[in-house]
């Protein structure tokens, strides 16, 4: 029963990892000082929001909104951003925010056209792509600069996150329009060239574009099943 108890006690509270550049600097939840340093575990905290304070080495003190949840632990890292590592952060966010006024400049420019070859609905459903990957860019930016825990490390994946949404937009439609993949509710006989299929595949364009890992995982699929090598472990000798 003392068992049972204790292990029902801690699915109702959450962990806190706090870890701080540099290392070793006192750490306060709610504004009371917790006796540890960084990088410390805070334990058995209750559910809900909590702010975690540090005073860094010449440094005002930096505070950390963080939201824990029952049975499971969340990690913050308490820095102080240099002049140039916020430079960064401000030029990813306008780049971030100029992919999609270029995509959608480039959809207007081609809105009167005709939808009777692919040559003309390929651009469509590349820039639906690059939208799909930019909105899901931009929700991550902000997410992580509201919660002041934004990791340059991941630079590169906001610059290349555009360009892999018009890849695998692109190559979403080409799957599905060749039979590689199939959805339900499409028949097989959707005439391709008309506007309402062409807006189908936007959409579809812009999901994968947006849902890059889910797709990942498709094509990984995809593939096993298309290459999968053949059992050679027994042979079978006929004389």
């Amino acid at each position: 029963m003392t068992e049972n108890t204790s292990d029902s006690e801690t699915n109702k509270t959450g962990n806190i990892i706090v870890n701080s550049i540099p290392d070793g600097v006192s750490v306060k939840l709610d504004g009371k000082d917790t006796g540890k340093k960084t990088p410390a575990t805070l334990e058995n905290i209750t559910p809900g929001l909590h702010k975690v304070e540090a005073n860094l080495p010449d440094c005002r003190q930096i505070s950390r909104n963080v939201s824990v949840s029952a049975g499971n632990t969340s990690t913050i890292c308490l820095k102080k951003y240099t002049e140039e590592e916020v430079n960064k952060i401000r030029n990813i966010g306008i780049y971030i925010a100029l992919i999609p006024i270029i995509l959608i400049a480039i959809i207007l420019y081609l809105i009167y056209g005709s939808f009777d070859d692919l040559a003309q609905i390929i651009p469509y459903i590349a820039c639906s792509g690059g939208l799909g990957a930019c909105a899901y860019s931009i929700f991550g930016y902000t997410y992580h600069l509201g919660k002041d825990d934004f990791d340059l490390n991941f630079c590169c994946w906001f610059m290349l996150r555009p360009i892999l949404g018009i890849i695998f937009g692109i190559f979403s439609f080409l799957f599905v329009a060749g039979g590689l993949m199939t959805l339900s509710g499409v028949p097989a006989s959707t005439e391709l060239f008309t506007p309402q299929t062409v807006m189908f595949y936007c959409a579809l364009a812009f999901l994968a574009g947006y849902s890059e890992h889910s797709f990942s995982a498709q094509l990984k699929e995809l593939g096993e099943a298309l290459f999968k090598k053949a059992d050679t472990s027994k042979e079978i000798i006929m004389k």
